[in-house]
């Protein structure tokens, strides 16, 4: 059976043929191709004219691969084979038809060559939209950078005016002012979550925190918003939901305060509604729906597929305003709070957007007791020896912003240093409390200065408590202050508030540090 096979294989594709030196067939098997005997083989094709090289130069063995040759209109791959005979007067010829082999191997070579091109042309491509992306952030940084540093002296300068004698009417063109620069900001910090969205760098973390106090705090601040408007507003908050969960808060109170904004802005009578509820009552982890409805000019329904885009607006008239961004930014969080934001909503009759969120329960489910703080008056400031604070900031209008806060304040004395070298200097002439450095600063930056600040051979400099304020936002910036050794971070337009409430918590740390280090030199 074997010799049966085999005999019926090598019929198939082999044929043996035998020329002279003339390369005229002696014999030929045909089981290929019919050569008639005495005909010239290279009539049957212009490639057997190599063979007069083997003949020539004694070439006992020969193998001539991959031959192409079309034969009655049909492509051949033929390997050859050549033994010269002992008499040297004729060649035994040995055609393998390997046709179906080499087409085979060509097809799977093309695949591999296409999908190499292929890939080449998706990594050029990756590349080329990670230069775009690449540059669009830093454009977007800059551009961010650049329009808070204006923004820090004018809204600090209208805090400034609001605490001034002045009338009703110029009170309420200040408040204008505010909010107008309170809207900006929001644009600007609208921008660069986005942009970190793309470029996959904005986070979820998942912390503890009261949940009740969040968003009951939330609904106070929005009757108060509504009421101004003369609309009503219904809070409802589900009894089933534990005090205490665990979960990006940050990220949920910004979708929730895009939506009751965005409510506000397009609802002029009637009322918002906010809902808070569960479906369950898991002791581990529950899903808690969020629902806003309003009562506004509501969504045509050719456009609900678009409202998520960035910078889609329902009314393109310019009458409502904002950036376009908010429902995006929305869409893009409920995404990485591995929710799905759903709309219902009919055009003159409102809408209502809902997203439910998976958070954790806490173990502990008691409220810590946080001791009253007790407002000190600029009274008490007087009497006693106040901290001397520097601060390193080359921008004119922000150092007489900064005078004038402290000034107002009281608390705290305040010597400016324009750039990061002059604050080294300041720091071994004089003896400060506190340093407050902005990032971008000509001849040495901020974060240089922190670096020097911290590797002083003097302790009492070495240990000084450094505050960054900067009109840089980002992520990176914030790694890198933390990195040169700067105790908090706080950006620019400046939050008078926060800032002093900074400065009193770092300074009250580092007198108990002080007092510390005071106690080792002594029992040295």
């Amino acid at each position: 059976m074997l010799d049966n096979l085999r005999q019926d294989f090598i019929n198939r594709t082999t044929q043996v043929v035998v020329v002279n030196k003339e390369l005229e067939v002696i014999d030929s098997d045909n089981n290929l191709f019919d050569l008639k005997k005495n005909s010239n083989i290279t009539d049957f094709h212009p490639f057997f004219y190599a063979l007069s090289t083997v003949f020539e130069e004694n070439l006992q063995k020969e193998t001539f691969f991959c031959v192409q040759m079309e034969v009655l209109s049909r492509h051949y791959f033929i390997d050859i084979k050549t033994y010269l005979q002992e008499d040297d007067e004729s060649l035994v010829l040995i055609l393998n038809d390997l046709t179906d082999h080499y087409k085979t191997v060509h097809q799977i070579k093309q695949v591999r060559n296409e999908s190499i091109i292929n890939f080449n042309i998706s990594q050029e491509l990756n590349q080329q939209l990670e230069i775009q992306r690449s540059f669009k952030n830093k454009f977007l940084a800059n551009v961010s950078h650049e329009i808070r540093t204006p923004l820090n002296s004018i809204v600090g300068f209208i805090s400034v005016l609001e605490n001034t004698e002045i009338t009703r009417e110029q009170l309420d063109v200040l408040h204008i002012i505010k909010d107008s620069s309170k809207n900006l900001v929001t644009i600007l910090d609208d921008l660069m979550d986005i942009s970190k969205i793309e470029a996959g760098k904005l986070d979820i973390k998942n912390r503890r925190f009261d949940f009740r106090e969040f968003v009951e705090k939330l609904a106070k601040t929005y009757e108060i918003r509504t009421d101004d408007k003369r609309l009503s507003f219904d809070f409802e908050l589900s009894s089933k939901i534990p005090r205490f969960l665990v979960g990006d808060h940050l990220r949920i109170n910004q979708v929730i305060v895009n939506l009751l904004e965005n409510a506000l802005k397009y609802t002029h009578q009637g009322g918002i509604k906010f809902r808070v509820t569960t479906s369950s009552l898991n002791a581990r982890r529950i899903p808690v729906t969020f629902e806003v409805t309003d009562t506004g000019i509501g969504i045509p329904k050719e456009k609900l597929d678009s409202i998520f885009d960035s910078f889609t607006q329902l009314e393109k008239r310019g009458l409502f305003g904002g950036s376009g961004l908010g429902l995006s930014i929305v869409k893009q969080l409920t995404d990485l709070l591995e929710s799905d934001l759903e709309v219902k909503s009919a055009e003159g009759e409102g809408s209502t957007f809902s997203f439910t969120v998976n958070m954790g329960v806490s173990h502990n489910q008691k409220k810590e007791n946080k001791e009253k703080k007790v407002k000190r008056k600029k009274k008490d400031f007087k009497s006693a020896k106040r901290p001397r604070v520097l601060l390193g900031e080359d921008v004119e209008v922000n150092q007489l912003l900064m005078l004038r806060l402290f000034s107002d304040y009281g608390a705290y004395s305040i010597d400016i240093a324009k750039n990061g070298e002059r604050v080294l200097e300041y720091l071994d002439r004089f003896p400060y409390d506190l340093v407050i450095l902005d990032l971008t600063m000509p001849i040495m930056d901020g974060l240089d200065a922190a670096v020097q600040i911290r590797n002083s051979s003097n302790k009492k400099i070495s240990k000084l408590p450094i505050i960054a304020l900067t009109a840089r936002t980002s992520q990176e910036e914030q790694d890198a202050a933390k990195e040169a050794g700067m105790n908090a971070y706080l950006t620019k337009p400046v939050d008078p508030d926060l800032l002093f409430t900074t400065i009193e918590r770092l300074l009250s740390r580092y007198k108990r540090k002080d007092k510390v280090l005071e106690l080792s030199e002594e029992e040295e």
